[in-house]
């Protein structure tokens, strides 16, 4: 297993909750939205996210209502204390994730990049588009 991709598991409990904090979600969306996060280069296993699900439910940071999980008061408390949250949704958080991607992409094998490149550099156009004022 790679460095990359174990940095990426002991980081499942903060993103699980911050997908929680964003929205109620089922297990399965949980799983398929750190895919689509990871742009495709880390999907959690369900024996890795579900008993992490029941635990994070037994220590009353999460809470199931129906088929989805939702975030408690306690656990809001505790993302707040790992992530700044007060400018979320902010062009400043976006720029910060587009660093964050910039060094995710040269830590990860180029190998890896390669089935994704035409679609990393249309999406690097489009972002440019946009800062233009196009």
């Amino acid at each position: 297993m790679s460095e990359l991709i174990a940095k990426q598991r002991g980081r499942l409990r903060s993103m699980v909750l911050w997908l929680l904090y964003q929205s109620p979600k089922r297990g399965i969306d949980i799983i398929d939205d750190i895919y689509k996060m990871t742009w495709g280069f880390w999907k959690p296993s369900p024996g890795s996210v579900y008993p992490l699900l029941a635990k994070m439910e037994e220590e009353g940071v999460i809470k199931r209502v129906g088929d989805r999980y939702t975030i408690t008061e306690k656990g809001v408390k505790e993302i707040e204390e790992i992530l700044p949250l007060k400018h979320r949704d902010s062009v400043a958080d976006a720029v910060d994730e587009l660093e964050g991607l910039s060094s995710f992409f040269r830590e990860v094998d180029k190998s890896q990049l390669s089935p994704y490149k035409e679609r990393i550099t249309e999406a690097l156009k489009k972002i440019e588009e946009v800062v233009r004022g196009g």
